[in-house]
């Protein structure tokens, strides 16, 4: 099964889920393509996961945009959606996750996952870290993210 990884990631951690993603799936017709670097022709994969970051409780519009201009196309293959974020609560994970997508995509999506995140403090400009340092209580980068989701979207995908 050819697959496309969709990804935006401002400082990294959604690449990296994305790269961890792609090698769990263990197949060699799969491609990791950054959304800020190409955007392609979809019509070659059976499946598509997109992923994206959120800040403040939004994902990256770009994400969105995309999203919903190539929703049709998107429908009509085997899809897997995610999002890498540093909120702790499940609940407000999940809202996240679900105002990241349109409702028609989540809705035949094989698999979905809050998939955590990361605070790389020296990937971020005054500005944001000045905000992590007041909101997550935190002077130092952390990593939080989440192995056992990351292996339940892949198997699900599998199935």
């Amino acid at each position: 099964m050819k697959t496309a990884i969709l990804y935006l990631s401002k400082h990294g951690t959604t690449e990296k889920v994305a790269r961890i993603i792609g090698d769990k799936l263990e197949e060699k017709d799969t491609e990791l393509i950054n959304l800020e670097k190409s955007q392609p022709s979809l019509d070659q994969y059976d499946r598509i996961i997109i992923g994206g970051s959120v800040y403040a409780g939004t994902v990256n519009k770009k994400l969105t945009s995309y999203c919903v201009e190539n929703e049709t196309l998107l429908a009509q293959k085997q899809l897997g959606l995610f999002v890498c974020g540093m909120e702790p609560d499940p609940d407000k994970q999940q809202t996240e996750l679900e105002t990241a997508f349109p409702k028609s995509l989540q809705g035949k999506a094989k698999a979905t996952g809050f998939m955590g995140g990361e605070f790389i403090l020296e990937k971020m400009n005054f500005i944001e870290r000045f905000i992590v340092k007041k909101i997550a209580h935190t002077k130092v980068s952390s990593s939080n993210i989440h192995e056992e989701t990351i292996n339940l979207f892949v198997e699900k995908l599998k199935e």
